[in-house]
């Protein structure tokens, strides 16, 4: 999902989707603005999690594992390294998130305290949710097992998902129900 963008490449991905919602859509980041994924409440859960997820690759698991935890001690944001997230993530507020999908695409944006992982115990991080691009997953939702999420979903506040949908809609309620998605571009 991440192809072949390095880990600098998905820092300066993750601070344009930052810019973007912060009123400076367009700038370009420079290499010396990345120390912004570090200092910046809303970026520096994504920036561990990049490292994390990097060590995790590159086969520094107790790197990986120290940068999970201290996301979590800091940030109380839970990601899983073995997560693949593609470019342009974005967590406006990321208090209380638990991230242990399989895979999220590119262009997500995803609020605080969600969840979205494993229905069971999974130790071989198999059976999770695989979300597309341009996910929008508000307040409180929870994603569990091992579903699909097509592209331009959006699951609203308090969602409960625990079936796969397809692309273009709307997740509502407990459990949730599919909705066509209204106003939503469906452009990559």
């Amino acid at each position: 999902m991440t192809g072949q963008l390095t880990l600098v490449d998905l820092l300066k991905s993750d601070l344009e989707c930052y810019f973007h919602y912060h009123g400076a859509p367009g700038r370009t980041v420079r290499k010396r603005d990345l120390w912004r994924n570090f200092l910046i409440p809303r970026c520096a859960p994504v920036g561990l999690y990049r490292l994390a997820h990097a060590a995790h690759r590159g086969g520094w698991n107790r790197t990986s594992k120290l940068l999970v935890w201290l996301n979590f001690y800091l940030y109380s944001v839970e990601f899983s390294s073995r997560c693949v997230i593609g470019p342009w993530f974005f967590m406006p507020h990321a208090a209380g998130s638990v991230i242990g999908a399989a895979s999220i695409g590119h262009h997500a944006v995803i609020y605080h305290q969600v969840t979205i992982g494993a229905k069971f115990i999974d130790i071989d991080h198999v059976a999770r949710p695989r979300i597309g691009n341009h996910a929008f997953i508000a307040s409180g939702a929870k994603i569990i097992g091992d579903i699909d999420l097509g592209d331009h979903c959006t699951v609203g506040a308090n969602a409960v998902v625990t079936k796969s949908a397809g692309s273009n809609l709307t997740l509502v309620g407990i459990p949730a129900i599919a909705q066509p998605s209204e106003g939503r571009a469906a452009t990559d």
